[in-house]
């Protein structure tokens, strides 16, 4: 990942609450004809990332021990208007660009077939998904048998992290008056995730 230092998020504690937080990733491997992808809810337990894949899935037939892979966790992002900036009115010399946060996670895959250890997997997924809700959901409450069944078209894997890496890009490179600007245009702007990133700026 490219990042220049002022944008860079280097503390991996950091790093973990805000793929944690994000929740959704988009996995790459390399095969045989070049990258392959999936979009999947990943949680971190441990030092590694836990997931799950249906079996129809391209990604999942090549699922092998020690496949590397990369996580990629994308937030909340949002189009910057020179406009917004004070430099335009004083010189001109600005263009457009582009805010937004962002996680990678990189690390060896493994699979996991056998039956509790799969099942420990899912209920892992489903009770970070389900926390706070009024009324939870929790695997025990579908028969077995369905879960059972469920099972079989899905495979799970532990991904033990090797690297990880962020960025924040917030206008941190800008002045103090072309952040403000930013702010104040994100913060009205009809999209949800641009006002997300203008409750970010000034932290």
């Amino acid at each position: 990942m490219y990042a220049p230092p002022s944008f860079r998020i280097t503390d991996p504690e950091r790093l973990r609450a805000l793929a944690s937080d994000l929740r959704f990733a988009t996995l790459v491997v390399n095969g045989e004809e070049g990258p392959v992808a999936a979009h999947l809810p990943l949680v971190f337990e441990g030092e590694a990332l836990i997931g799950h894949l249906a079996r129809a899935i391209p990604l999942a037939k090549l699922l092998a021990p020690g496949l590397q892979a990369l996580a990629v966790f994308v937030g909340p992002s949002a189009y910057v208007t020179p406009s917004w900036y004070a430099s335009k009115r004083e010189h001109g010399k600005v263009v457009p660009t582009w805010n937004y946060l962002a996680a990678q996670v990189r690390g060896t895959l493994a699979p996991v077939t056998e039956g509790e250890a799969l099942h420990a997997i899912i209920r892992r997924l489903t009770e970070v998904q389900e926390a706070g809700r009024d009324t939870p959901w929790a695997v025990e409450d579908a028969p077995e048998d369905f879960i059972a069944g469920m099972m079989k078209a899905i495979v799970g894997f532990r991904m033990a992290v090797t690297a990880l890496e962020g960025t924040a890009k917030l206008s941190q490179n800008r002045p103090e008056a072309d952040r403000e600007g930013v702010r104040a245009g994100l913060a009205v702007a009809e999209e949800p995730a641009a006002r997300r990133l203008a409750s970010l700026m000034p932290r």
